[in-house]
């Protein structure tokens, strides 16, 4: 198995069996319409009121997911954000380690995904205008800045949108996902 996709595996297992130890229940969360997902473990109810779901990360193993950012922007992305984005569906995660809490984005379904890449796309491009090194945001803190895996080099760092990255947090995804605890804040995409 692939250290970045075992290393994401068992954050989520983490993630899973501290809402089951603190809540006896799965991770939810609540959308204003159905939103279905591969991950969702329940069906929507009533289809005109917003929508609890419980969820668990479902392995999909989609690391082709973005051949076609890759050809517009005539790049090959690093595999460890390919592996990343492309080994679950789930929603995203809080975590936290003694520098930083912030978020992790997942992928809900297909039609996030389609969300996903456009802003990925976006990003690389004001980076490209701003002649700064290419990064793929992975997270969001609660405040303005962005957790990113530089293209070059693989390593996570923390940066403001548009800007130069100040810190690096990990020099690796493998390692930086090892140095995550997860929490049961509530995700906010």
């Amino acid at each position: 198995m692939n250290p970045c996709h075992a290393a994401l595996d068992t954050l989520l297992i983490r993630y899973i069996n501290l809402f089951k130890d603190q809540t006896t229940k799965l991770p939810s969360v609540t959308f204003e319409s159905p939103w279905p997902s591969p991950c969702s473990a329940n069906t929507p109810e009533h289809q005109d009121k917003p929508q609890k779901s419980y969820w668990k990360p479902i392995e999909r193993n989609e690391l082709n997911l973005f051949s076609d950012l890759e050809k517009a922007l005539e790049i090959n992305f690093h595999p460890d954000i390919k592996t990343f984005y492309g080994s679950f569906w789930s929603n995203g995660v809080c975590v936290e380690r003694e520098d930083i809490n912030f978020s992790l984005i997942q992928i809900w379904n297909e039609e996030d995904e389609t969300h996903l890449k456009e802003n990925l796309l976006g990003h690389a491009f004001a980076k490209i205008k701003a002649r700064l090194p290419l990064t793929f945001f992975i997270g969001c803190t609660y405040g303005d800045e962005i957790i990113c895996l530089d293209q070059e080099t693989g390593k996570i760092v923390l940066e403001k949108p548009g800007r130069l990255s100040h810190k690096t947090l990990s020099p690796s995804l493998e390692s930086f996902l090892i140095s995550l605890n997860p929490t049961t804040d509530p995700y906010e995409a």
